[in-house]
């Protein structure tokens, strides 16, 4: 049996298309399909019946899914002892974090490291989706909450602060925000319905509850833009707020930061290259940003 046809049928069974699981596998939807149908074969039997939803395990294949994942974490655990025994600063590290927190946090040390460090190669994914680490989808995950899954060496990184912001032209047109007339008349930029219970929405619809919304997006940037293009009030990290130009308002009464987590699976405590990298993010990212 082919490792890699164990890695594919996986990869199947959990996008449950060919689309998505041929990217992630380096390989075209034809090819995926040619190999499923090869590995269906040697297996004697089908694996995945075609639905309107998409590729449903048959019978057989919820079975071969249990032995699949199985051989899949001790595959996993044997490529990364073999990752941990590196002693030179050399190969690629993958880090994963959300988007605005990777262009405007990570993006320019990890450049100067990977500079420095020529046989490095940074591999940077700004996502709101969290990668598993013990699957080796990312090597580093930065997130903004504790880590609770097993085997994750985690420690707090960095504090980050936020401010409510607008733009001037939009302070020309609609004024700066009363919280004694409860924001009537105003509109605001903030976060997607799926992601409105984050700490800073109810901190700012509570300040201005009869504000409308303009905008929303699960981007940090995506806010920072439209609220620069005079879409309304937004509570944004600092960092992002002082990037763009905009004008804080309420500078005394902030709205409450957040903690930013580095984990990284226990297995790689010793591989250097990410010993390396981790001494120089502490030793060039503020505690506090």
């Amino acid at each position: 049996m082919d490792w890699n046809d164990v890695r594919l049928f996986l990869s199947i069974a959990r996008s449950r298309t060919l689309v998505g699981a041929a990217p992630e596998l380096g390989i075209s939807q034809p090819t995926a399909g040619r190999r499923l149908r090869a590995f269906e074969e040697a297996m004697g039997t089908t694996l995945f019946q075609r639905t309107p939803h998409g590729l449903q395990l048959t019978g057989d294949g919820e079975a071969i899914l249990k032995q699949a994942e199985r051989v899949e974490t001790e595959m996993l655990g044997l490529l990364r002892s073999v990752t941990a025994e590196d002693a030179e600063l050399e190969g690629e590290l993958r880090i994963s974090t959300s988007e605005w927190f990777a262009n405007t946090i990570l993006t320019k040390p990890l450049t100067s490291f990977a500079v420095t460090h020529p046989l490095i190669t940074m591999e940077l994914l700004g996502d709101t989706r969290l990668y598993d680490l013990s699957r080796r989808e990312a090597d580093m995950v930065f997130r903004f909450q504790k880590f609770d899954m097993p085997d994750v060496v985690q420690s707090l990184f960095v504090k980050v602060r936020y401010g409510v912001y607008a733009s001037n032209e939009y302070i020309e047109r609609q004024g700066v925000p009363d919280t004694a007339g409860e924001g009537e008349g105003h509109r605001i930029v903030a976060m997607d319905r799926a992601h409105g219970q984050l700490a800073d929405v109810p901190w700012l619809l509570q300040r201005l509850p009869r504000a409308t919304y303009s905008f929303r997006s699960n981007s940090r940037d995506m806010q920072a833009v439209s609220c620069a293009a005079g879409g309304g009030v937004s509570v944004l990290p600092k960092v992002l707020g002082e990037r763009f130009g905009l004008v804080e308002l309420w500078p005394d009464e902030p709205p409450p930061g957040r903690d930013v987590w580095l984990g990284y699976h226990s297995d790689l405590r010793r591989v250097a290259r990410l010993r390396a990298i981790i001494d120089h993010l502490r030793s060039t990212v503020p505690k506090e940003v």
